[in-house]
């Protein structure tokens, strides 16, 4: 019997199915770019650790990588204590909703689902964002149930009913260890379906598109190619609350690209926190959430000029 999809995921299915003109990926090209970024390693592997132990390797995810592209001096101290709000943890919350969901033997009411991801998160003490969870009042609880559940509920009436025969991986890790294992790129993957070479890796969103995204999306292209020797066939952002879907195919030029500016920013990762280096400061609206802005007259100075020119 032929699946019925109502428009927007119907949408969704279209954007993400299979082309018939994908990019060729040359043979070979794994290993071309894994020496290159092992090469551009060789003036700073005196400063790496021993990595002896997990804790003694040398750690960059998605988002150093984009911050130290950004401005050095937020990647040094610019991020602060991270803290778990109302609004940064609804997406971890409706993530976690959507992976129970994808396995559930019978469905459930987005609520009940929603009530049931909350309560998991707040009695798995190994995760930090039990802590807020449990300090909740019953009125921030509820509020919190509420915003999460029209998420989710949103999500199942736009995106397709995801089918086992689609293979899907849901909050799956990824790695690359360089340097002898002395170095290690991590992340996580919202959810993976298919297997390589028709893999499409998909990240959801809450809040607006941002270039950095597609920059993240390619780099798990980017690991994932460099583990297994096959490239993911697409990568896409699908944003909550809009049901839009920002798609892009893997191709040659996009591997050597994310490559190339993974090599750059983890060999100035390594100066700038192992080596001491002297940060290049690049003002922009990180500033505004920047915890050493007060401290920035490069910052301080771009957030005058920008409070000046939007009348603040």
């Amino acid at each position: 019997m032929t699946e019925t999809y109502n428009p927007a995921q119907q949408k969704v299915i279209d954007m993400l199915g299979r082309s018939s003109d994908r990019p060729e990926i040359p043979t070979g090209l794994a290993d071309e770019l894994r020496a290159d970024i092992e090469n551009s390693l060789l003036p700073v592997m005196h400063l790496l650790p021993d990595g002896s132990s997990y804790e003694k390797r040398f750690f960059l995810n998605k988002q150093g990588v984009t911050n130290v592209h950004s401005c050095e001096g937020f990647f040094i101290g610019g991020q602060g204590e991270f803290e778990w709000t109302h609004a940064n943890c609804k997406g971890t919350i409706v993530h976690k909703t959507i992976e129970v969901s994808i396995n559930l033997r019978q469905p459930m009411p987005p609520t009940d689902l929603v009530e049931e991801s909350i309560s998991r998160l707040s009695n798995d003490s190994s995760k930090s964002i039990s802590e807020f969870l449990i300090t909740l009042d019953e009125y921030d609880r509820a509020e919190l149930v509420g915003e999460c559940s029209g998420l989710f509920t949103r999500f199942t009436e736009c995106f397709p009913p995801i089918k086992n025969a689609w293979i899907p991986q849901v909050e799956s890790s990824l790695a690359l260890n360089l340097a002898g294992n002395r170095i290690r790129i991590g992340g996580k993957v919202d959810l993976a379906l298919g297997r390589p070479p028709d893999k499409v890796i998909i990240d959801f969103k809450t809040g607006h598109p941002s270039l950095a995204h597609h920059d993240d999306l390619r780099l798990y292209a980017l690991i994932d190619f460099l583990a297994l020797g096959q490239a993911p066939r697409k990568v896409a952002s699908y944003y909550l609350d809009s049901t839009d879907v920002h798609q892009e195919d893997i191709s040659e030029t996009i591997l050597r690209s994310a490559a190339r500016r993974l090599q750059d920013g983890l060999v100035r990762a390594i100066e700038l926190k192992l080596g001491g280096a002297e940060p290049v400061l690049r003002p922009a609206a990180l500033c505004r959430w920047c915890a050493i802005s007060a401290d920035c007259p490069t910052g301080l100075e771009y957030l005058a000029q920008k409070n000046e020119a939007e009348g603040w």
